[in-house]
């Protein structure tokens, strides 16, 4: 799979580069969204490999300050709560009090994070960890996810969900271009399909288009990839139209479509 980076396609890119972060997210303003989710969910990315990734990280803070837009980190599940906890203080201390950083703003005004859980996980084990585990926590508002199943989701969850969901008052809709949750079903879907899930979700108060604009391993893209030679049957897209997600979200979303 190669995706269009200045211009060119390539199969993978450098976030180094702030020119490729500035055309990537140009892109995705382009589409009309204006949040980003940084994807932060591996424990090497805090561990082993912080001082290479936090760099890649402040690109993207640069270039959506830059661009007006806003980012959110999406932290993963493994571990301890007090290590979550400590990934909670490296983002407060180093990101979440810049403009840049995606504030709730629906009752409280807190940073987001996004947490690898579903909900009833997630706040079972939260409930139950010492105040000295959860005092970064504390600070953000939680959005929850669940990944691997079909669900009725709680109060938190729908950040991630791979197809599309709601909230369970009916106001925040969730969609994603992708067919299923498990191997068997993973595949992206027509495009009259990805445009009916779009036109479901406007009509809620509040809405979320999730997909990924660049990364294969979940089969959830939208951005514009060129999927004619990959050989994973799940990752082609629809008459290998490297466009056909962009466009129908651009026309969709901002009124327009572009090649």
């Amino acid at each position: 799979m190669k995706f269009l980076v200045n211009g060119k396609w390539n199969p993978s890119h450098d976030y180094n580069d702030i020119s490729q972060v500035d055309d990537v997210l140009q892109k995705i303003k382009s589409a009309g969204i204006n949040v980003v989710i940084v994807d932060m969910t591996n424990d090497s990315q805090w561990n082993k490999y912080w001082d290479i990734y936090s760099p890649m990280v402040n690109n993207i803070q640069k270039v959506c300050i830059k661009k007006k837009m806003q980012f959110i980190i999406f932290i993963g599940a493994a571990g301890s709560f007090s290590a979550w906890n400590e990934k909670a203080k490296r983002i407060w201390n180093t990101w979440a009090h810049d403009t840049s950083y995606r504030k709730y703003g629906f009752g409280d005004n807190k940073p987001m994070l996004i947490a690898f859980q579903p909900s009833d996980m997630y706040w079972t084990r939260y409930d139950k960890a010492p105040d000295s585990s959860k005092n970064y926590l504390s600070k953000f508002h939680i959005g929850t996810t669940q990944v691997n199943d079909p669900i009725l989701p709680g109060k938190s969850d729908g950040w991630g969900y791979r197809n599309y969901s709601q909230s369970v008052n009916g106001k925040v809709r969730f969609v994603s271009p992708n067919a299923g949750v498990v191997n068997d079903t993973w595949r992206h879907i027509e495009g009259v399909e990805w445009q009916r899930r779009i036109e479901w979700a406007k009509q809620a108060e509040e809405y979320s288009i999730y997909g990924s604009y660049d990364d294969t391993c979940d089969s959830i893209n939208w951005g514009i990839a060129d999927t004619k030679g990959t050989d994973v049957k799940y990752n082609k897209y629809p008459a290998d139209d490297p466009y056909i997600y962009y466009n129908i979200l651009k026309r969709e979303l901002a009124g327009s479509t572009a090649k």
